[in-house]
């Protein structure tokens, strides 16, 4: 009852201070889109963590793989019956290992330049609309304040004009409760405007994680395409030492450096 009745009276007086409950509105709205910002970086981000665990998953896949046909064409060269069968089969795995190479490798590099686009886009509509908000917050307030002088000097020259020593006072108490009203609306202003700056920063600061994952998956990437290529070696040469196979395809069975920016 006290917030309505309190309603009411500012109601009946029409304060004419400088910011209104839509100016308020638009504030709140910018800092609302920059919230919802950071929950679309954070989507983004464990997309891209998905990303590179499926790619470890492959590579061990690939290793596997790999030590399998080292071992049986070891077996082979031992039995010199079945080396024409080996031979074929070998040629066959070859070829569909380089099919499959292909085929990951074609839809890698499309992530990637999608991705890439993406956040491109992303970053500039941001950058676009927060250059915008800057803008229009800027000459908001800076015709508030114009408006406020011209205001206040009207009360002025309304009460130096005033007769009575009774409507001296009146007039000088509604310019009170109009400053008090204009004061309390600025506090506001400044709370949602430093909550807008909280989540800007936090935007910022999503947005370099997000490119260290984009890098980390491209190093993932790239282990896995020597991963591949390992398997090739396997299929068409004797099998070389096993630090020289490990050196080449990289130790990933220890998981993400937590070090890497996670």
């Amino acid at each position: 009852m006290a917030g309505s009745s309190t309603a009411v009276a500012l109601q009946d007086e029409k304060p004419q201070g400088p910011f209104t409950g839509s100016h308020m509105l638009n504030v709140k709205n910018a800092r609302l889109r920059s919230e919802h910002d950071v929950t679309l970086l954070r989507n983004r981000l464990e997309r891209l963590r998905q990303e590179e665990r499926k790619a470890l998953k492959k590579i061990e896949e690939t290793r596997r793989r790999a030590d399998q046909i080292v071992s049986l064409k070891t077996r082979n060269e031992e039995n010199h019956m079945r080396k024409a069968l080996e031979a074929d089969y070998s040629k066959k795995q070859l070829e569909r290992a380089r099919q499959r190479l292909q085929g990951h490798k074609d839809m890698q590099q499309e992530a990637i330049r999608e991705t890439a686009a993406m956040v491109a886009a992303q970053k500039k509509q941001e950058a676009d609309m927060l250059r915008q908000q800057r803008q229009l917050i800027q000459e908001h307030v800076n015709e508030q304040k114009s408006k406020h002088v011209a205001r206040a000097q009207q009360i002025n020259t309304m009460i130096k004009q005033q007769a009575a020593q009774q409507q001296q006072q009146k007039m000088q108490s509604r310019m009170l409760h109009e400053e008090a009203l204009q004061a309390e609306m600025e506090d506001r202003m400044l709370i949602e405007e430093r909550r807008r700056n909280a989540a800007d920063v936090l935007v910022s600061e999503m947005e370099d994680q997000e490119e260290i994952a984009i890098e980390r998956l491209r190093r993932t990437q790239e282990a896995q395409k020597n991963a591949y290529e390992e398997l090739e070696r396997a299929l068409s040469n004797p099998p070389p030492p096993l630090d020289q196979r490990r050196a080449a395809l990289g130790d990933y069975s220890t998981g993400p450096d937590p070090d890497d920016g996670y």
